[in-house]
């Protein structure tokens, strides 16, 4: 009689494992879904700007104008990396430099691995520079978007 108790709490704890696994990923599941809503309302904001103009000279200092928005954004834990402006590199690391081409470009990772990209009709830089992509890790933010420019063309850009 004890050796069957001893395989049914075994047995029960397993099942217990294992249920707690399928609803932390159902749980990541949901973020990640909820989350492409969410990341679509905020391209669809930044490519208005991005088409509205009235960008600001990032090269020049005394340049006080432009169009900014504040917004509010989460990344969930469900999503490794979100990347504006660059598409993902074959090795998977994230990208330093953005190529022209790519820059209307958006990806995240799940936390599963998968890569998802999405087409912007905005294009995206990080400041100072210009040159690279913008990167959020999952976390909450208070985004300041911003259309500037410069030489090179006019970018969408957070801070």
């Amino acid at each position: 009689m004890p050796m069957r108790f001893a395989a049914a709490a075994v047995l029960m704890g397993i099942i217990v494992a294992l249920s707690a696994t399928a609803l932390a990923d159902l749980t990541r599941d949901a973020q990640v879904n909820r989350f492409s809503g969410d990341l679509s309302a905020l391209e669809a904001r930044a490519s208005v700007i991005y088409q509205q103009g009235g960008a600001r000279n990032i090269s020049d200092p005394a340049d006080n104008t432009g169009t900014m928005e504040i917004i509010r954004f989460k990344v969930p834990e469900g999503i490794e990396v979100v990347v504006f402006g660059a598409m993902p590199p074959q090795d998977g690391t994230i990208p330093v430099l953005a190529s022209p081409d790519e820059r209307n470009i958006i990806y995240y990772t799940t936390y599963q691995g998968v890569t998802k990209t999405v087409p912007s009709k905005a294009k995206y830089a990080a400041v100072p520079g210009l040159d690279g992509p913008v990167v959020l890790v999952p976390g909450s933010y208070e985004l300041t978007i911003e259309l500037v420019k410069d030489s090179s063309g006019t970018y969408i850009t957070f801070y």
